[in-house]
């Protein structure tokens, strides 16, 4: 057996296991309660675009806990591909609801198709080779992210207040997370970074509830 060796110490592994245990925990949760209360409670024709967002929260969550927790080297070379193919799922999900439901009509699909395109691309890329792409695959994921600039004027007009701002709110815990991403030198790195996805993400999950009333 060919083993990953861990770049921190045990308790570093173990605070950020007990974060991507709970990040799998409150995607299964939140998906779960999401779809009951949209077939209970959601606008009509509000249940399909939230589909898209539900495997990609479950998919990235879930497969940033294996990949991380998984310390067979082979596998988690294989792993870390889906991992980061993940997030462009977890991206273009979130994007649909609050395109779909919020904007709507022509610039709603605009947005959407355009997001789904660059994820179409990036996992490709992904799961093709992790290395040799790399820059292009960052290139894409901040193409992902500038969408939501370009659309701001649409969504400024079509969401609620306090959608928007659970969702600038998402977005600047994220970009804040990405300092701990990047460290090797802050202890805990991994698990802050982890943690900040998971605030984010449930930031994000408010503010599709909001748009999917």
């Amino acid at each position: 057996m060919t083993r990953y060796t861990l770049p921190h110490t045990l308790a570093e592994q173990i605070a950020d296991g007990v974060v991507l245990v709970l990040g799998v925990c409150f995607a299964v949760a939140a998906v779960s309660a999401l779809f009951v209360w949209a077939t209970l409670e959601g606008a009509p024709g509000a249940m399909w675009p939230l589909v898209p967002y539900a495997l990609g929260l479950i998919g990235s969550f879930g497969f940033s806990a294996a990949y991380n927790l998984t310390l067979h080297a082979p596998t988690r070379a294989v792993l870390r591909r889906f991992d980061h193919a993940a997030i462009y799922l977890l991206i273009s999900g979130t994007y649909t609801p609050m395109a779909l439901l919020g904007i709507g009509g022509t610039e709603g699909l605009a947005l959407t198709a355009a997001s789904w395109t660059i994820s179409a691309v990036g996992i490709t890329l992904k799961l093709r080779s992790i290395h040799r792409w790399a820059r292009l695959g960052f290139a894409l994921y901040l193409a992902q992210g500038w969408l939501g600039g370009i659309a701001a004027w649409p969504f400024l007009k079509a969401l609620s207040p306090e959608a928007l701002i659970l969702l600038v709110a998402g977005g600047l815990v994220y970009t804040v997370g990405t300092i701990f991403h990047h460290s090797n030198r802050i202890p805990y790195a991994r698990a802050i970074w982890h943690g900040h996805v998971l605030a984010a993400a449930a930031s994000h999950y408010a503010a599709i509830i909001l748009v999917a009333r």
